[in-house]
């Protein structure tokens, strides 16, 4: 990713979980699609795949004040298709608890 003001390539986040992005050159800051670390992580076994699951919570790519999950199962990521701009993650909801909730359900129904 590069400054879109510079095209500096030194561009860095003050902590994983922010949208804002500083360019080192010239101070510039924007903000991203998407955090660069999950809100919110858990493991549930799957007894239809018998394997682990993993789910992770991110920001909803439609409204970023809500959240959305992930799944993995530590081979690959699961593609849901419901947002074109982000088709790794599902659901928007009002709470990081519910999200996960809803994740770890679906997880276990994979």
């Amino acid at each position: 990713m590069n400054c879109p003001k510079c095209g500096n390539q030194d561009v860095y986040r003050k902590r994983l979980e922010s949208l804002t992005i500083y360019c080192d050159r010239c101070g510039h800051q924007w903000e991203g699609n998407q955090v660069r670390k999950s809100l919110a992580n858990r493991k549930t076994w799957s007894k239809i795949e018998r394997m682990y699951m993993y789910v992770s919570v991110w920001l909803c790519p439609k409204d970023k004040s809500k959240y959305s999950f992930g799944i993995s199962n530590g081979h690959g990521i699961v593609y849901f298709k419901e947002f074109p701009e982000d088709p790794y993650v599902s659901g928007c909801y009002n709470s990081i608890e519910e999200a996960l909730t809803a994740g770890m359900e679906e997880a276990k129904s994979e």
